[in-house]
């Protein structure tokens, strides 16, 4: 499971860093295909909003359950996946006005944009660093056992990296180039 994390989290990163290559370009005043940041966000939403972070939530209470911990860590790991969803929602909101023909200033939109991957990089950081070292110390294989019961109907397949994926194509062949 600490694999499959580390996996998502990778994965997370290159769209991350995929945004903020964009987001150089607004600032430069280039363009940008606004669909490849669409599917980025939205595969962030679909993928790490759902399934994701529903996999984390339930890997940090078994663990605060076990260690009988006070709620601190992973109080405030809930409370970040609740503040993403919210922000990923809100910049889907913003690409869907621009697609749609909707004026939004590039100032507005490079700023919303800036916030989401500070804010997206802050969280993996704070789990990687933080939270997933813990969790790794404190569970034994019987644990991860339970947690693979536990976590099996929020493992879903990669709409965008795994060898099955059928969605996101633009999006895939982009990151392979």
């Amino acid at each position: 499971m600490l694999a499959r994390i580390d996996t998502d989290h990778r994965h997370i990163t290159s769209l991350l860093n995929l945004l903020a290559d964009k987001i150089d370009r607004l600032e430069q005043g280039g363009a940008v295909q606004m669909t490849m940041l669409h599917d980025a966000v939205d595969y962030l939403h679909r993928y790490a909003d759902h399934c994701h972070h529903p996999l984390e939530d339930i890997l940090y209470q078994y663990y605060l359950d076990k260690t009988e911990q006070s709620e601190g860590d992973v109080h405030r790991l809930a409370q970040e996946h609740h503040n993403l969803a919210d922000a990923t929602n809100a910049i889907l909101d913003t690409l869907r006005m621009i697609l749609n023909d909707q004026v939004v200033p590039r100032e507005r939109l490079i700023k919303d944009l800036q916030l989401f991957l500070t804010m997206q990089r802050d969280h993996l950081s704070y789990e990687d660093n933080v939270l997933l070292p813990k969790v790794a110390a404190a569970l034994d294989e019987d644990d991860w056992s339970k947690l693979q019961v536990m976590v099996a109907d929020k493992i879903q397949h990669d709409p965008l990296f795994s060898s099955s994926a059928r969605d996101y194509e633009d999006l895939r062949a982009y990151l392979a180039e």
